[in-house]
């Protein structure tokens, strides 16, 4: 049986904000690696839309869309 791991973006005291900070190189490479060895990794509504923004610059990488242009909503 596979594992099923939860990942959060999320402080000590509790708050989820990924505007509040800048995660560390070491940290960003462990979540980078746990990513790139998954079989499947599920997303909320939120999260997806977000990820899709990414989708598109890879399939258009001319500049027409840039990551200036990532509206939040």
């Amino acid at each position: 049986m596979r594992k099923v791991i939860a990942a959060f973006n999320m402080t000590l005291d509790g708050v989820c904000d990924h505007t509040t900070g800048v995660p560390s190189e070491d940290l960003h490479q462990h979540y980078s690696d746990m990513l790139d060895n998954a079989g499947i990794i599920l997303y909320g509504r939120t999260t997806y839309e977000l990820m899709q923004f990414w989708k598109t610059i890879l399939e258009n990488p001319s500049g027409k869309n840039r990551w200036t242009t990532l509206q939040f909503q």
